[in-house]
């Protein structure tokens, strides 16, 4: 597969999910609207909300870090790194990816066998109403892996960058 079409295609996934994972604000705010009409007006709080609300929150985080970095979302030091040439930036990128790549991998290897621990006891939170919280627990490593992947793209194309002529004159 041709690189461009391999990029393309870690970066569609990653729009693709953090779209998909967008959606989860309309319930996020449906529920805690309900609750707090609940609660204020009529006087008769649940017991599920904070739970539904947690989970919902959990699944966007994680669903959507390869949609942030796929849009550069993620913190810089601008005052430092808009300083420096295109070509550094890329370096100084490809450096860090290290770290990233460390960190990340370790998080879809605990987080698969911690999601597998979780599934096959069919754990539920520790609350008043018990929801099951493996399907989050599984939702963990499938989010790091798409920044994983999205991880690699940019690597990539910072490796582009930092091998370029161009990139060395900007």
């Amino acid at each position: 597969m041709e690189t461009k079409t391999w990029l393309g295609w870690i970066d569609g996934l990653n729009e693709w999910a953090g779209f998909g994972a967008s959606f989860l604000i309309i319930p996020m705010t449906l529920i805690t609207t309900i609750e707090v009409i609940l609660r204020y007006v009529f006087n008769r709080p649940t017991v599920w909300v904070w739970d539904v609300n947690m989970m919902l929150l959990g699944a966007f985080t994680v669903l959507t870090g390869g949609y942030v970095l796929l849009k550069e979302g993620h913190v810089t030091m601008d005052v430092v790194v808009l300083r420096l040439s295109v070509r550094t930036r890329a370096i100084i990128a490809l450096i860090t990816s290290v770290l990233l790549f460390f960190s990340i991998g370790l998080l879809v290897w605990q987080g698969g066998i911690a999601a597998q621990e979780s599934f096959v006891m069919r754990e539920q939170m520790n609350s008043i109403w018990s929801p099951p919280i493996y399907p989050l627990k599984i939702l963990w490593p499938v989010g790091a892996f798409l920044l994983l992947l999205q991880g690699v793209a940019t690597f990539v194309r910072d490796l582009k960058k930092a091998r370029s002529r161009e990139a060395k004159n900007q």
